[in-house]
């Protein structure tokens, strides 16, 4: 079907044709495989984009505890217990 858009070749290798089986399994999807990736790749950016700023957030509230009186690191004790068993 003609688009006013520029397309993009994906390879249909194995791994793709899997995944593309793997979602269909899980989903029930009748989708077409390109109206299938197109959807995925969607809204796989957009979790991917809403993981790192879930990370981002984590670390600077990690940050934020470690620069305050709320983080007790006690590296010593760390030590200990990542120590090797003594035979």
């Amino acid at each position: 079907m003609p688009s006013k858009y520029r397309r993009i070749a994906v390879t249909a290798d194995p791994e793709l044709g899997e995944a593309l089986a793997r979602v269909r399994a899980a989903t029930g999807t009748r989708e077409a495989d390109a109206t299938l990736l197109r959807r995925l790749a969607v809204e796989g950016a957009e979790a991917e984009l809403k993981a790192g700023r879930s990370r981002r957030r984590a670390a600077e509230a990690l940050l934020d505890a470690m620069g305050g009186d709320q983080f007790d690191l006690n590296l010593a004790a760390i030590d200990r217990l990542n120590a090797p068993p003594e035979s």
